[in-house]
């Protein structure tokens, strides 16, 4: 066969082939061969002849909305426990697609949370003097009746103690600090402590809220809801009238110092001084003291003259009896405290070592 020329789509071919057409091709109609099937099946695409092509029917359709889901952890449940219908439910809910929406502008920041200015006491000055009140009488469950006093408190006071509890000799602090509308009033004795904090009325001290703790862990507490009129318990379910003069197993002494220095009355041998006592095992009844008369002491801080001494005794085998002695030269404070179980004889003893006027 002669020289032969072959033209196809801008591709000329110009080559003597061999007589034998099943011999090889050299190598660059290899190349031309290649670049014409290529060209071919381009035209074959073009035109819709190819199984896999749109064909001329195709239609462009418009794109698909961009899907999102998404997944929230879950709290780890038990090995045991199988997930509850509702969460299987709503975590199915949270997994359906969404449509997809520009993200929305950043709001801007939130501004820090404002605490309250915690109030400093300002100075504190002395306990208010109570005028003379007439006595409004308040009988108790046994028909015995509560007068309402006048006080005089005194005025902020730390008294240090010697602080005995069968063979243990130890330190006790007693802080008084009252101001114009508010008190606050500790007795810490390593591991046990007391807290009584209030205000003032016409009775005298006005007790919001007594604690007794141990190592610093709030044991019980007793709350006076002055507003409802109630005295209740952080444990027992019970609670009582709140009756004008109540106190609790602190507050009493300050409010007992008030009363005798506001009566010198009352500060005579066999007088006696009466008003509701409230502990926070769900106790309430009527502490009477009694004066037994006037005595020395020697104690830590030094000699002590001409004190009253007063007694309450208790109603019931394992109450509280309580003896107590008031100094008028210091302000009707306690010097000397015994607090003892009628039953058993146990109890507490403090005497006065230190004495802080503020």
């Amino acid at each position: 066969m002669g020289a032969t020329e072959w033209h196809y789509c801008g591709v000329t071919a110009n080559q003597s082939f061999p007589s034998a057409l099943r011999s090889f091709a050299p190598p660059r109609w290899r190349a031309a061969l290649a670049v014409a099937a290529l060209v071919l099946l381009s035209h074959a695409l073009l035109l819709g002849l190819w199984h896999g092509a749109p064909g001329p029917g195709w239609q462009a359709q418009p794109p698909r909305p961009l899907q999102l889901r998404q997944i929230i952890a879950a709290a780890p449940l038990p090995a045991h426990a199988a997930p509850p219908a509702a969460a299987t439910a709503t975590t199915a809910a949270l997994l359906r697609p969404f449509p997809y929406s520009p993200p929305l502008p950043a709001s801007p920041p939130l501004p820090p949370p404002r605490q309250a200015a915690l109030q400093s006491p300002s100075v504190l000055a002395p306990a208010p003097t109570r005028p003379p009140q007439a006595a409004e009488p308040v009988a108790d469950s046994g028909g015995q009746t509560v007068p309402v006093y006048a006080t005089q408190l005194p005025p902020p006071a730390t008294l240090q103690f010697d602080l005995r509890r069968g063979p243990r000799l130890m330190r006790a602090e007693l802080d008084w600090r009252p101001a114009a509308a508010h008190y606050r009033l500790t007795l810490q004795g390593a591991p046990f402590g007391w807290h009584s904090e209030g205000g003032f009325d016409p009775a005298g001290m006005a007790p919001l809220r007594y604690v007794e703790s141990r190592r610093g862990r709030d044991l019980r507490a007793t709350n006076f809801q002055r507003d409802n009129g109630l005295i209740t318990f952080s444990g027992p379910a019970v609670e009582y009238p709140l009756v004008p003069g109540a106190q609790d197993r602190l507050s009493w002494m300050l409010q007992l110092a008030g009363v005798l220095a506001a009566n010198p009355t009352l500060n005579e041998p066999e007088a006696q001084v009466s008003m509701w006592v409230v502990g926070t095992r769900g106790d309430a009844e009527v502490w009477t003291f009694s004066v037994l008369g006037r005595s020395t002491l020697e104690l830590p801080i030094g000699r002590v003259d001409d004190v009253v001494h007063l007694q309450r005794q208790p109603r019931r085998p394992y109450d509280t009896q309580v003896q107590v002695w008031l100094d008028p030269a210091r302000h009707f404070l306690p010097v000397q405290l015994w607090l003892r179980v009628r039953a058993t004889g146990e109890g507490s003893e403090y005497q006065l070592r230190q004495l802080e006027l503020r």
